[in-house]
Parts: structure tokens; C-alpha cells; sequence
């Protein structure tokens, strides 16, 4: 990129616009927290603030310097990589908060949690 990437005020606003909506996907995607500071997931938030992106990108295509629509073009095709690997994610993030709340279990109800035998009786 050249030196002079992102140098006016108009660019910097037009990628602040930008960097809104891929932190707005990648918070409904639950790669990052909200405002709350919470991890929650809603993938159709998340597709259409990629697709806003696309959007923008197309209607500038032209007005942008070759390393700006470059930089653009690269922030939608991660999020598109990031989306499609979503689910897979999520189903391990589920499988993590239920192997989580098995291993609490053992801890404030042990009576009732999963055990493991190492030894038996015969021996």
C-alpha cells in the first residue's frame, strides 16, 4: 500500500463506516463480544453486514485507489471465510459450554456428576 492510504478524511470515514459493520459481524458471528460483554451468536445480522460491505464496495468500485479497494476487497473475503466456518464454530463452542457444565457438576454436585471407575472391586 501506499503511503498515502487512508492520509484524507474521507477515506478514514469511509473505512471507519467499514470497520462498524465487520466489528458487527464478527460480533454476530460470537468471535467477539458486544457491548454487554457477552458472546452471542446471530448469523443472519452477521450475513447482512458482509453483504452491507459488499454493497459499498461495488457502488465505489472506481471511485477507490487500487490499495483501498484491495483493503476492502480483503476484509470481505475474510468475513466471507470467517461465515462459513460459523457454524462448524459454533457447534464446538456449544460442545465446549457443555463439556464445561459437566465438569461444574463434579464440583458443586458430585453425587450426581459423571465418574470415571479407576479401580473395581474384584481387585
Amino acid at each position: 500500500m501506499n503511503d498515502k492510504f487512508l492520509e484524507s478524511e474521507e477515506t478514514q470515514q469511509f473505512f471507519g463506516l467499514v470497520q462498524m459493520l465487520q466489528r458487527s459481524a464478527l460480533v454476530a458471528m460470537g468471535h467477539m463480544p458486544n457491548h454487554e460483554g457477552n458472546h452471542s451468536v446471530n448469523i443472519h445480522e452477521a450475513k447482512a453486514a458482509i453483504d452491507i460491505i459488499a454493497v459499498l464496495h461495488k457502488l465505489t468500485s472506481g471511485n477507490l485507489e487500487d490499495a483501498e479497494s484491495n483493503f476492502l476487497q480483503g476484509i470481505i473475503t475474510e468475513l466471507k471465510m470467517q461465515f462459513v466456518a460459523a457454524p462448524q464454530n459454533i457447534a464446538q463452542k456449544e460442545a465446549e459450554e457443555e463439556n464445561a457444565d459437566e465438569l461444574k457438576k463434579t464440583f458443586t454436585d458430585p453425587s450426581e456428576a459423571p465418574a470415571e471407575v479407576l479401580t473395581s472391586e474384584e481387585e
